[in-house]
């Protein structure tokens, strides 16, 4: 009965989320920020872009690895409602606009909200959007946690019921998108490549399956994909383009691997539009060439 009760709760607590954030992205508008000089952008965005060596880069993964797991604990593995109360006090991180809906080789995602607010307050057309030239992220503060479900009978496509226990199965920093320029690194070394952007979209109500809206350009990637002061159609979650660096733990290994998709260990889920809403920019906004070091198992 406990667990019923809790499970209500989580119910619960996702909707009123799920309203707030509809709320907050149509509505929400933030000072409007002056870029720093300190972190302005070359006027050419570079083509390698490679701050640090393979070595240094692995390295600096290990440390990021490291920091995320002594952070959460416990809490690496969710066995109740308790321990998804418990990590929401932690970092902020509860279930993001696809609930509880775990993805084919990504997993259930559970956001930092407020920052993804923020990045979505930021996106906002004629308002707050182009504010932002260089978004940062910091290691060990990442803006969402993946798990996946260890239940042998897991509902994977049930937005309001989790079927715990659940297993983090990786992590990912998410900044603003500015074409061409990628997120300030604090105690991470990524490779410009690293980046993908997840695509502007819906997630539609009640299933929050993705609905992609990618605005009118030359090239994938070109625009910033900010999204309108309006009401999203059809009705859901609206979200911007954003910067997604993805981080997956490699089994029985310290340092983990980066893609848009989980090629470590596979992950059983639902598509819902989101395996393929983590594309790699082309054409001029592309931020380097493909590099041997970057693991997505797609030829990037």
């Amino acid at each position: 009965m406990t667990q019923l009760r809790g499970s209500s709760r989580v119910r619960h607590a996702i909707k009123r989320g799920a309203v707030a954030v509809a709320a907050v992205a149509a509505v929400a508008v933030p000072p409007v920020a002056t870029a720093d000089p300190a972190v302005q952008p070359p006027a050419v965005a570079p083509v390698t872009g490679r701050q640090c060596g393979a070595d240094e880069r692995a390295a600096l993964l290990a440390a990021d690895q490291q920091r995320v797991l002594d952070r959460l604990g416990p809490l690496r593995v969710l066995n109740g409602p308790a321990d998804v109360v418990a990590l929401a006090m932690l970092g902020g991180w509860g279930p993001d606009s696809h609930g509880w809906v775990q993805y084919e080789n990504v997993g259930v995602g559970l956001l930092d909200l407020p920052r993804s607010l923020d990045i979505i307050a930021r996106s906002l057309d004629g308002i707050t959007a182009g504010t932002v030239i260089r978004d940062a992220v910091t290691s060990g503060q990442p803006t969402g946690l993946f798990y996946r479900s260890l239940n042998p009978n897991p509902n994977f496509t049930n937005p309001y019921t989790p079927t715990f226990p659940y297993e983090l199965v990786g992590w990912f920093y998410g900044a603003v998108y500015t074409p061409g320029i990628t997120p300030i690194e604090n105690g991470l070394c990524l490779y410009p490549t690293d980046w993908a952007f997840h695509e502007r979209g819906v997630h539609a109500f009640p299933n929050f399956d993705m609905i992609h809206q990618p605005p009118e350009e030359e090239w994938l990637g070109q625009n910033p994909g900010s999204i309108p002061l309006a009401l999203p159609k059809p009705a859901g979650l609206v979200h911007p383009r954003a910067w997604d660096a993805h981080i997956w733990l490699t089994p029985g290994g310290d340092t983990p691997i980066t893609g848009s998709l989980n090629t470590a260990q596979y992950v059983p889920g639902h598509d819902g539009g989101i395996p393929s809403s983590f594309p790699y920019p082309d054409g001029p906004t592309s931020v380097g060439p493909r590099l041997p070091e970057h693991q997505d198992g797609h030829g990037h």
